[in-house]
């Protein structure tokens, strides 16, 4: 699980019950069984690229913490804090895990984990509070545009386009307390493919992308697929979903990253190789594509297009989607394409298939 928020955790569930496929249907009852008991962790990634899962029941009561908290950033006053009950991990986990010595990431949010290793990625949307450089979240720089209207600006400093960490936990067992880690997947912008120290997996034009944010695997195929939730990158071009083939943890290199400009110095982390990376689709403005499956047969994908146009209003709409917009086509103000007060823009599933028909990437 991730916790969407800025320098927060990525933690696990161990059930205390192992899984019985009779409960397939079991509904809440099963849901009871297995969720009622067991240990909650916190992960630690260490410098060494291996990590533990910190059994959170292990902090003990009286132990007292001064932390800074609030509004997801590292930004607001400190509170003193102290544990006195041995169930506080299941509601202030948060702080919990700043006593136990989780690693603090950059918004953990979508995790998943491939099917044909048993391997788990987790995706780290952006942020841009980040100041200090860790292994597990390596680049403090600066975006020098992100209103979003090409020009550029005061800009953002941090993890502005985020990345995908990956990790296998030891023996391939989900209750295994280490694990070994490295990441698989750095977004950059157009105009940091020539920068060693921000584009990091050698993303190109045709796959470049910001801010991951919901990730999923098809059973199917075994292809991941990636979803962008994207405010750095839009004067570029609108949220997207991405398509990729990876390897396994432990299948690129070392490298040294030169902060030195966003002010947080050199640090080591490990790059995955980023295999088959390809845009499959870039939705409407304004949107997030965010949530997918497949069909049984893996021959269709059923894609979310959350709040096209979300920053228009009714007087004046920046988008009709999934209308089309006056003058035909869906976006082409030069050639009169406006959004159509008619028809406001709605937020919509789409269904993808292969004009052949055929299993979806493969």
């Amino acid at each position: 699980m991730g916790c969407d928020s800025r320098y927060e955790y990525i933690y696990k569930f161990v059930s205390t019950a192992n899984w019985d496929p009779a409960d397939m249907m079991g509904g809440l009852q099963a849901g009871d069984k297995y969720l009622d008991f067991g240990k909650l962790y916190v992960a630690k990634f260490d410098a060494d690229f291996t990590g533990e899962w910190i059994d959170l029941a292990t902090v003990a009561n009286g132990t007292t913490i001064t932390a800074v908290r609030g509004s997801g950033s590292l930004s607001t006053a400190p509170i003193t804090y102290t544990v006195t009950d041995s169930n506080e991990q299941f509601w202030n986990t948060r702080l919990l895990a700043d006593i136990a010595g989780g690693t603090p990431m950059d918004r953990p949010e979508w995790g998943g984990v491939n099917p044909r290793n048993g391997e788990v990625y987790m995706t780290l949307t952006n942020n841009t509070s980040r100041r200090v450089a860790d292994p597990a979240n390596p680049r403090v720089y600066f975006d020098n545009d992100t209103d979003g209207d090409g020009v550029g600006d005061a800009g953002s400093q941090g993890n502005v386009n985020g990345h995908v960490i990956r990790w296998r936990e030891d023996g391939s067992d989900p209750a295994a307390t280490s694990f070994e880690w490295d990441i698989y997947l750095f977004g950059a912008e157009d105009d940091d493919i020539d920068n060693p120290n921000v584009n990091l997996s050698g993303l190109t034009a045709e796959n470049v992308l910001s801010s991951p944010d919901g990730l999923w695997f098809s059973e199917k195929t075994g292809v991941l697929y990636i979803q962008t939730d994207d405010g750095a990158f839009t004067d570029t071009t609108n949220c997207m979903l991405v398509a990729a083939v990876p390897g396994e943890v432990g299948d690129g290199a070392e490298v040294d990253v030169d902060n030195t400009a966003g002010g947080a110095g050199v640090v080591r982390t490990k790059v995955g190789a980023l295999g088959t990376l390809r845009r499959l689709l870039v939705g409407p403005i304004e949107s997030e594509i965010t949530g997918l499956t497949e069909s049984p047969d893996g021959k269709a994908l059923f894609i979310n297009i959350q709040h096209p146009g979300e920053d228009g209003s009714n007087a004046a709409p920046t988008s009709s989607w999934p209308y089309p917009l006056t003058g035909g086509g869906f976006g082409n103000p030069a050639a009169g394409e406006m959004p159509n007060a008619g028809n406001r823009p709605r937020s919509a599933t789409i269904v993808l298939t292969r004009i052949d028909g055929g299993l979806i990437g493969q």
